[in-house]
Protein backbone atom coordinates (compact mmCIF):
# COMPACT_ATOMS: atom_id res chain seq x y z
CA UNK A 1 0.00 0.00 0.00
CA UNK A 2 1.45 3.40 -0.97
CA UNK A 3 1.57 5.67 2.03
CA UNK A 4 0.72 9.69 0.76
CA UNK A 5 1.32 13.07 2.30
CA UNK A 6 -2.56 14.81 2.37
CA UNK A 7 -3.96 17.72 2.92
CA UNK A 8 -7.71 17.65 4.58
CA UNK A 9 -9.32 21.27 4.49
CA UNK A 10 -12.20 21.02 7.24
CA UNK A 11 -12.44 19.79 10.92
CA UNK A 12 -15.99 18.62 10.63
CA UNK A 13 -17.21 15.16 10.99
CA UNK A 14 -16.10 14.26 7.17
CA UNK A 15 -12.62 15.87 8.10
CA UNK A 16 -12.23 14.57 11.41
CA UNK A 17 -13.09 11.02 10.31
CA UNK A 18 -11.23 11.05 7.53
CA UNK A 19 -8.25 12.54 9.25
CA UNK A 20 -8.78 9.55 11.97
CA UNK A 21 -8.81 6.71 9.15
CA UNK A 22 -6.07 7.88 6.79
CA UNK A 23 -3.33 8.72 9.58
CA UNK A 24 -4.34 5.47 11.20
CA UNK A 25 -3.44 3.62 7.89
CA UNK A 26 0.11 5.39 8.22
CA UNK A 27 -0.67 8.21 5.51
CA UNK A 28 0.75 11.64 7.04
CA UNK A 29 -2.32 13.34 7.22
CA UNK A 30 -2.54 17.30 7.95
CA UNK A 31 -5.73 18.41 9.24
CA UNK A 32 -6.75 22.02 9.05
CA UNK A 33 -9.72 24.22 10.31
CA UNK A 34 -10.16 27.76 9.55
CA UNK A 35 -11.64 28.53 12.55
CA UNK A 36 -10.86 28.69 15.75
CA UNK A 37 -11.99 25.34 17.07
CA UNK A 38 -14.64 22.67 16.19
CA UNK A 39 -17.69 24.94 14.36
CA UNK A 40 -21.07 23.26 14.46
CA UNK A 41 -24.70 24.28 15.16
CA UNK A 42 -25.73 21.50 17.99
CA UNK A 43 -28.17 20.16 16.45
CA UNK A 44 -28.73 16.41 16.28
CA UNK A 45 -27.78 14.16 13.81
CA UNK A 46 -27.83 10.28 12.91
CA UNK A 47 -25.26 7.44 13.00
CA UNK A 48 -27.00 5.04 11.32
CA UNK A 49 -26.67 1.47 8.98
CA UNK A 50 -23.01 0.92 8.11
CA UNK A 51 -22.11 4.25 9.68
CA UNK A 52 -22.03 2.51 12.68
CA UNK A 53 -19.46 0.00 11.74
CA UNK A 54 -17.11 3.20 11.34
CA UNK A 55 -17.71 4.61 14.76
CA UNK A 56 -16.91 1.13 15.53
CA UNK A 57 -13.49 0.89 13.56
CA UNK A 58 -12.03 4.06 15.01
CA UNK A 59 -12.66 2.05 18.53
CA UNK A 60 -15.62 5.56 18.71
CA UNK A 61 -18.61 4.09 19.46
CA UNK A 62 -18.38 4.00 23.13
CA UNK A 63 -17.87 7.65 23.20
CA UNK A 64 -20.84 8.14 20.58
CA UNK A 65 -22.87 6.67 22.50
CA UNK A 66 -22.42 8.59 25.87
CA UNK A 67 -23.52 11.46 24.55
CA UNK A 68 -27.02 10.12 22.65
CA UNK A 69 -29.24 12.52 23.14
CA UNK A 70 -31.79 9.81 24.53
CA UNK A 71 -34.54 11.15 22.29
CA UNK A 72 -36.39 7.64 20.57
CA UNK A 73 -39.71 9.16 19.49
CA UNK A 74 -41.25 12.08 17.58
CA UNK A 75 -44.66 13.16 19.23
CA UNK A 76 -47.11 15.36 16.66
CA UNK A 77 -49.09 17.42 18.44
CA UNK A 78 -52.35 19.60 18.81
CA UNK A 79 -52.65 23.22 18.67
CA UNK A 80 -52.99 23.48 22.23
CA UNK A 81 -49.78 21.09 22.83
CA UNK A 82 -51.61 17.10 23.47
CA UNK A 83 -49.78 14.39 21.06
CA UNK A 84 -52.41 13.14 18.75
CA UNK A 85 -49.91 10.21 17.72
CA UNK A 86 -46.29 9.23 18.59
CA UNK A 87 -44.12 7.16 16.50
CA UNK A 88 -40.16 6.08 16.51
CA UNK A 89 -37.87 7.98 15.42
CA UNK A 90 -34.54 5.44 14.71
CA UNK A 91 -34.51 2.98 11.82
CA UNK A 92 -33.12 0.43 14.33
CA UNK A 93 -31.69 -0.33 17.89
CA UNK A 94 -28.28 0.15 17.26
CA UNK A 95 -28.65 4.03 15.85
CA UNK A 96 -27.09 6.69 17.56
CA UNK A 97 -28.40 10.22 17.82
CA UNK A 98 -26.02 12.72 18.72
CA UNK A 99 -25.17 16.47 18.58
CA UNK A 100 -23.26 17.30 15.87
CA UNK A 101 -20.62 19.39 17.98
CA UNK A 102 -20.03 15.85 20.11
CA UNK A 103 -19.88 13.92 16.99
CA UNK A 104 -17.24 16.36 15.34
CA UNK A 105 -15.15 17.16 18.66
CA UNK A 106 -14.94 13.03 19.15
CA UNK A 107 -13.69 12.74 15.64
CA UNK A 108 -11.25 15.24 16.02
CA UNK A 109 -10.44 13.82 19.01
CA UNK A 110 -9.28 10.90 17.11
CA UNK A 111 -7.82 12.33 14.28
CA UNK A 112 -5.31 14.33 16.72
CA UNK A 113 -4.21 11.16 17.83
CA UNK A 114 -2.51 9.91 14.51
CA UNK A 115 -2.55 13.14 12.53
CA UNK A 116 -1.38 17.01 12.38
CA UNK A 117 -4.68 19.38 13.70
CA UNK A 118 -4.56 22.71 13.14
CA UNK A 119 -6.93 25.32 14.07
CA UNK A 120 -7.32 28.65 12.89
CA UNK A 121 -6.04 27.93 9.50
CA UNK A 122 -6.65 27.35 5.71
CA UNK A 123 -5.14 27.22 2.36
CA UNK A 124 -4.66 30.36 1.10
CA UNK A 125 -3.66 29.09 -2.40
CA UNK A 126 -3.38 25.48 -4.13
CA UNK A 127 -1.62 24.88 -7.34
CA UNK A 128 -1.42 21.40 -8.84
CA UNK A 129 0.57 19.27 -11.35
CA UNK A 130 0.83 15.27 -12.37
CA UNK A 131 3.30 14.93 -9.35
CA UNK A 132 1.29 16.44 -6.57
CA UNK A 133 0.10 19.77 -5.33
CA UNK A 134 1.89 22.95 -3.82
CA UNK A 135 -0.33 24.52 -0.75
CA UNK A 136 0.13 27.98 0.93
CA UNK A 137 -1.85 28.33 3.91
CA UNK A 138 -3.16 31.53 5.56
CA UNK A 139 -0.41 31.13 8.15
CA UNK A 140 1.88 31.58 5.84
CA UNK A 141 3.44 27.85 5.38
CA UNK A 142 4.04 26.31 1.95
CA UNK A 143 4.13 22.65 1.50
CA UNK A 144 3.62 20.13 -1.02
CA UNK A 145 1.32 17.21 -0.90
CA UNK A 146 0.56 13.82 -2.44
CA UNK A 147 -3.38 14.84 -1.93
CA UNK A 148 -5.50 17.29 -0.88
CA UNK A 149 -8.98 16.42 0.17
CA UNK A 150 -11.87 19.04 0.76
CA UNK A 151 -13.91 18.26 3.43
CA UNK A 152 -14.97 21.96 3.83
CA UNK A 153 -18.86 21.36 4.10
CA UNK A 154 -21.72 22.89 1.77
CA UNK A 155 -19.50 26.23 1.28
CA UNK A 156 -16.25 24.72 0.48
CA UNK A 157 -13.76 27.02 -0.27
CA UNK A 158 -12.04 23.85 -1.57
CA UNK A 159 -14.82 23.07 -4.61
CA UNK A 160 -15.05 27.01 -5.13
CA UNK A 161 -11.25 27.45 -5.93
CA UNK A 162 -10.64 24.39 -8.52
CA UNK A 163 -14.34 23.71 -9.19
CA UNK A 164 -15.91 27.21 -9.82
CA UNK A 165 -18.57 29.00 -8.45
CA UNK A 166 -21.02 26.65 -11.07
CA UNK A 167 -19.66 23.51 -10.57
CA UNK A 168 -22.37 22.47 -7.75
CA UNK A 169 -25.99 21.98 -8.24
CA UNK A 170 -27.92 24.05 -5.28
CA UNK A 171 -30.98 23.40 -5.91
CA UNK A 172 -33.00 23.92 -2.77
CA UNK A 173 -36.53 22.55 -1.73
CA UNK A 174 -37.79 25.63 -0.65
CA UNK A 175 -37.11 24.70 3.11
CA UNK A 176 -35.39 27.04 5.32
CA UNK A 177 -34.75 25.80 8.99
CA UNK A 178 -33.59 28.22 11.93
CA UNK A 179 -32.53 26.49 14.98
CA UNK A 180 -31.70 28.12 18.64
CA UNK A 181 -30.80 26.55 22.18
CA UNK A 182 -33.70 27.45 24.95
CA UNK A 183 -33.77 27.30 28.41
CA UNK A 184 -36.78 25.08 28.04
CA UNK A 185 -38.87 22.39 30.46
CA UNK A 186 -39.11 19.33 29.17
CA UNK A 187 -41.36 16.47 30.11
CA UNK A 188 -39.69 13.75 28.99
CA UNK A 189 -35.97 13.59 27.28
CA UNK A 190 -37.41 10.52 24.91
CA UNK A 191 -40.21 12.64 23.08
CA UNK A 192 -39.19 15.21 20.11
CA UNK A 193 -42.62 17.33 19.89
CA UNK A 194 -43.70 18.60 16.50
CA UNK A 195 -46.75 21.09 15.90
CA UNK A 196 -47.20 21.82 12.28
CA UNK A 197 -49.65 24.46 10.56
CA UNK A 198 -49.37 24.43 7.14
CA UNK A 199 -46.05 25.27 5.63
CA UNK A 200 -44.85 25.85 8.83
CA UNK A 201 -43.20 22.96 11.59
CA UNK A 202 -42.24 24.16 15.62
CA UNK A 203 -40.12 20.93 17.03
CA UNK A 204 -38.42 20.97 20.45
CA UNK A 205 -35.69 18.95 20.89
CA UNK A 206 -34.44 17.81 24.03
CA UNK A 207 -31.34 16.98 22.99
CA UNK A 208 -29.27 14.89 25.77
CA UNK A 209 -30.28 17.97 28.31
CA UNK A 210 -29.44 20.65 25.80
CA UNK A 211 -32.83 21.55 24.89
CA UNK A 212 -33.11 23.90 21.56
CA UNK A 213 -36.59 24.77 19.32
CA UNK A 214 -35.99 24.20 15.40
CA UNK A 215 -38.10 26.30 13.25
CA UNK A 216 -38.59 24.97 9.63
CA UNK A 217 -41.01 26.30 7.11
CA UNK A 218 -41.53 26.87 3.57
CA UNK A 219 -40.45 30.28 2.06
CA UNK A 220 -37.83 31.57 -0.87
CA UNK A 221 -36.67 34.38 1.47
CA UNK A 222 -33.03 33.87 2.44
CA UNK A 223 -32.07 37.19 4.83
CA UNK A 224 -28.44 37.41 5.39
CA UNK A 225 -28.27 39.21 8.70
CA UNK A 226 -29.86 38.11 12.20
CA UNK A 227 -32.47 41.13 12.45
CA UNK A 228 -34.05 40.42 9.09
CA UNK A 229 -33.98 36.22 10.44
CA UNK A 230 -35.48 36.78 13.55
CA UNK A 231 -38.00 39.52 11.70
CA UNK A 232 -39.26 36.49 9.05
CA UNK A 233 -39.60 34.20 11.72
CA UNK A 234 -42.05 36.11 13.57
CA UNK A 235 -44.02 37.50 10.81
CA UNK A 236 -44.05 33.54 9.51
CA UNK A 237 -44.85 32.49 13.08
CA UNK A 238 -47.15 35.22 14.52
CA UNK A 239 -50.27 33.33 14.90
CA UNK A 240 -49.42 29.70 15.17
CA UNK A 241 -50.51 27.69 17.90
CA UNK A 242 -48.59 25.79 20.93
CA UNK A 243 -45.68 27.68 22.40
CA UNK A 244 -44.79 29.77 18.80
CA UNK A 245 -45.67 32.94 20.85
CA UNK A 246 -43.23 32.09 23.42
CA UNK A 247 -40.34 30.76 21.16
CA UNK A 248 -40.20 33.96 19.31
CA UNK A 249 -40.11 36.19 22.70
CA UNK A 250 -36.62 34.40 23.41
CA UNK A 251 -35.16 34.73 20.61
CA UNK A 252 -34.11 38.12 21.97
CA UNK A 253 -32.05 36.51 24.47
CA UNK A 254 -30.17 33.61 22.22
CA UNK A 255 -26.41 34.03 21.71
CA UNK A 256 -26.35 31.59 18.88
CA UNK A 257 -29.24 31.28 16.60
CA UNK A 258 -28.46 29.22 13.68
CA UNK A 259 -30.44 30.14 10.05
CA UNK A 260 -29.86 28.35 6.52
CA UNK A 261 -31.69 27.78 3.66
CA UNK A 262 -31.89 23.77 3.22
CA UNK A 263 -30.10 23.33 0.08
CA UNK A 264 -28.89 20.45 -1.87
CA UNK A 265 -25.46 20.85 -3.32
CA UNK A 266 -24.01 18.06 -5.60
CA UNK A 267 -20.97 19.16 -7.59
CA UNK A 268 -21.00 17.14 -10.67
CA UNK A 269 -17.47 15.25 -10.25
CA UNK A 270 -15.76 15.43 -6.89
CA UNK A 271 -11.70 14.62 -8.17
CA UNK A 272 -9.58 17.21 -10.17
CA UNK A 273 -6.10 15.51 -10.17
CA UNK A 274 -4.60 15.13 -7.09
CA UNK A 275 -8.05 17.44 -5.28
CA UNK A 276 -11.04 15.62 -4.28
CA UNK A 277 -14.10 16.18 -2.15
CA UNK A 278 -15.79 14.84 0.96
CA UNK A 279 -18.93 14.90 2.63
CA UNK A 280 -21.00 17.94 2.23
CA UNK A 281 -18.49 19.37 -0.20
CA UNK A 282 -19.32 16.89 -2.59
CA UNK A 283 -23.11 16.23 -2.18
CA UNK A 284 -25.48 17.00 0.60
CA UNK A 285 -29.22 17.93 1.18
CA UNK A 286 -29.47 19.49 4.55
CA UNK A 287 -31.30 17.84 7.44
CA UNK A 288 -33.00 15.27 4.92
CA UNK A 289 -29.72 13.41 3.15
CA UNK A 290 -28.13 11.48 5.75
CA UNK A 291 -25.24 14.11 5.52
CA UNK A 292 -23.53 12.60 8.29
CA UNK A 293 -23.50 9.07 8.13
CA UNK A 294 -22.94 9.76 4.27
CA UNK A 295 -19.61 11.38 5.57
CA UNK A 296 -18.08 8.84 7.81
CA UNK A 297 -18.98 5.76 4.77
CA UNK A 298 -17.39 8.67 2.47
CA UNK A 299 -14.23 8.71 4.63
CA UNK A 300 -14.36 5.04 4.76
CA UNK A 301 -14.53 4.73 1.36
CA UNK A 302 -11.53 6.97 0.59
CA UNK A 303 -9.60 5.08 3.03
CA UNK A 304 -10.30 1.77 0.87
CA UNK A 305 -9.74 2.98 -2.11
CA UNK A 306 -6.29 4.63 -1.12
CA UNK A 307 -5.45 0.78 -0.27
CA UNK A 308 -6.81 -0.73 -3.25
CA UNK A 309 -5.76 2.30 -6.19
CA UNK A 310 -2.13 2.41 -7.79
CA UNK A 311 -2.27 5.89 -7.17
CA UNK A 312 -4.17 9.49 -5.64
CA UNK A 313 -5.92 9.85 -8.71
CA UNK A 314 -7.50 6.59 -9.35
CA UNK A 315 -7.93 6.49 -5.99
CA UNK A 316 -10.10 9.68 -6.06
CA UNK A 317 -12.01 8.08 -9.30
CA UNK A 318 -12.52 4.93 -7.62
CA UNK A 319 -14.03 6.40 -3.74
CA UNK A 320 -16.41 8.84 -6.19
CA UNK A 321 -17.55 5.43 -8.30
CA UNK A 322 -18.24 3.63 -5.40
CA UNK A 323 -19.53 6.33 -3.00
CA UNK A 324 -21.87 8.49 -4.78
CA UNK A 325 -24.29 6.06 -5.90
CA UNK A 326 -24.99 5.56 -1.73
CA UNK A 327 -25.25 9.20 -1.76
CA UNK A 328 -27.61 9.54 -4.34
CA UNK A 329 -29.68 6.62 -3.05
CA UNK A 330 -29.54 8.03 1.11
CA UNK A 331 -31.15 11.55 -0.80
CA UNK A 332 -33.83 9.82 -3.18
CA UNK A 333 -36.77 10.45 -0.64
CA UNK A 334 -36.01 14.08 0.37
CA UNK A 335 -39.40 15.11 -1.34
CA UNK A 336 -41.03 12.88 1.05
CA UNK A 337 -38.99 13.41 4.08
CA UNK A 338 -39.65 17.41 3.65
CA UNK A 339 -43.55 16.69 2.96
CA UNK A 340 -43.80 15.08 6.21
CA UNK A 341 -41.69 17.53 7.86
CA UNK A 342 -43.46 20.37 6.77
CA UNK A 343 -46.54 19.33 4.62
CA UNK A 344 -46.90 22.58 2.66
CA UNK A 345 -50.94 22.73 2.57
CA UNK A 346 -53.91 21.88 4.72
CA UNK A 347 -55.07 19.38 2.48
CA UNK A 348 -51.22 17.66 2.95
CA UNK A 349 -51.25 18.28 5.99
CA UNK A 350 -54.29 16.28 6.75
CA UNK A 351 -52.93 13.51 4.84
CA UNK A 352 -49.40 13.56 6.80
CA UNK A 353 -51.24 13.23 10.08
CA UNK A 354 -53.22 10.49 8.50
CA UNK A 355 -50.24 8.49 7.81
CA UNK A 356 -48.67 9.36 11.18
CA UNK A 357 -51.57 7.84 12.90
CA UNK A 358 -50.98 4.85 10.80
CA UNK A 359 -47.11 4.68 11.50
CA UNK A 360 -46.10 2.20 14.62
CA UNK A 361 -46.63 3.90 17.52
CA UNK A 362 -44.16 3.88 20.74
Amino acid sequence: MQKYRILIVGAGIAGGAAGALLGRSGHDVTLVERSAGVRSSGSPVDIRGGALGVVRALGLEAAARERDTGAHALALLKRDGRAFTTIGMRAGPADIEIARVDLAAILAGAAREVADLRFDDTFEALNQDAGGVDVRFVSGAQVRYDLVIGADGQNSATRRRLWGADAADRRAPGLAIATAPLPLSIDDPRIVEMYNEPGLSLTVHPAGGRPGAAFIFRTDASPADRGAQVALLRDLYASMGWRAAEFLAALDDVPDLYFDRVRRVAARSWARGRVGLLGDAASSLTILGEGSSMALLGARQLDQSLRDAPDAPAALAAYEARHRPVVERAQSGAALGAAFLVPAGAVGLGIRNLVARAIRRV
